[in-house]
C-alpha cells in the first residue's frame, strides 16, 4: 500500500466509513515471542502497575469490568505505574528504563522509532474494556491533520478472547502484530480463566514509521513481514453495539481531507 492508501483507510475507519479497521503486519519467530512472552508475564507478576478501575486513570473512561491493569513502558519517569506522558502525542524524551532487567523487551522497543507509548495491558479473568470511540486522527504542532497508529502483539491469551471493531469479532493471536484502528468504536473481552496479556503501542504515523511498518523496508530481528494479501483478519461473528463512550474528536472530516504523514513531535 502506499501512504496515501494507509492515510485514506485509516482516516475512513476513523470516521466508520469503512476503511482500514485492523491489519495483520509481522509474525514474529517462536523464540523472539516465548522470550517476550516471559518476560511479561514476569514483569505483570513482580513490578507494579496502575489499575484501570480507579478513577484518575486515563483508561478509566472506557469503563473497564473486572481485573484491568496496565503497565507503562516507555516514559519519562521509568515508573511502571506512571501512565502520566501515554498521550500526550510525543515521542520525544521518553525510553525503556529497565533493559538490565528486561532484556528483550528493551530492544523489542527499541525497534519501533517514533513511538508515543508503550504499554502491557493485562485483562484478567473475566474482565473487559467496554465500547469506547477513540480517535486515530490528531492535529500536530503545526496544525497538520496527522495518524496516531496503535498495535497490539498478544503475549498470552485464550481462545475466547476477543476484540470488537465496529461491532465485528475478532481474536488476536499471540506471534503477530496487529494494526488496530482505535477510531473504530471496540472493546475487549476475556471471557476466559486466565489473564489476557498484549503489549499495546501507539506511534506517530511518519515517513520513517510507514515505511516499517506499512511499507517494504526490511522487517526488525526475528519478525516477518505478512504479505499485503494475506493481512485481514478475520471476522469470528458480529454483535449489536448500544451504547458507548466517545472523547471528543480531534479532528473534523473537511480537516482530514489535509491529512498527511505525521513529523516528529
Amino acid at each position: 500500500m502506499t501512504p496515501d492508501e494507509v492515510l485514506a483507510g485509516i482516516r475512513d475507519g476513523n470516521f466508520h466509513c469503512g476503511g482500514i479497521r485492523c491489519l495483520r503486519l509481522f509474525r514474529l519467530e517462536r523464540d523472539i515471542a516465548r522470550a517476550l512472552r516471559h518476560e511479561g508475564i514476569r514483569l505483570c507478576s513482580t513490578e507494579h502497575g496502575s489499575d484501570v478501575s480507579e478513577r484518575e486513570h486515563v483508561t478509566n473512561w472506557t469503563r473497564p469490568t473486572g481485573a484491568v491493569q496496565q503497565f507503562s513502558l516507555l516514559n519519562r519517569s521509568g515508573d511502571f505505574a506512571d501512565f502520566s506522558d501515554d498521550h500526550d502525542l510525543s515521542c520525544l524524551g521518553k525510553r525503556f528504563c529497565h533493559a538490565a532487567r528486561y532484556p528483550n523487551l528493551s530492544k523489542f522497543i527499541g525497534y519501533f522509532e517514533h513511538a508515543i507509548n508503550f504499554r502491557i495491558n493485562v485483562l484478567g479473568a473475566g474482565a473487559g474494556l467496554s465500547a469506547h470511540e477513540e480517535h486515530s486522527l490528531f492535529l500536530g504542532k503545526a496544525g497538520t491533520p496527522s495518524v496516531r497508529a496503535r498495535f497490539h502483539l498478544p503475549l498470552w491469551t485464550s481462545r475466547s478472547a476477543r476484540m470488537t471493531l465496529e461491532g465485528d469479532l475478532h481474536h488476536f493471536t499471540p506471534r503477530t502484530i496487529y494494526y488496530f484502528n482505535q477510531g473504530c468504536v471496540h472493546a475487549a473481552a476475556n471471557p476466559g480463566s486466565l489473564p489476557r496479556i498484549h503489549l499495546v503501542w501507539d506511534m506517530l504515523l511518519t515517513l520513517q514509521v510507514f515505511e516499517l511498518m506499512f511499507g517494504d523496508s526490511p522487517a526488525p530481528p526475528g519478525l516477518r513481514r505478512v504479505p499485503a494479501a494475506a493481512g485481514s483478519v478475520r471476522v469470528l461473528g458480529s454483535e449489536p453495539i448500544r451504547d458507548y463512550a466517545r472523547l471528543p474528536p480531534l479532528v473534523t472530516l473537511s480537516e482530514a481531507d489535509r491529512l498527511s504523514l505525521s513529523p516528529v513531535q
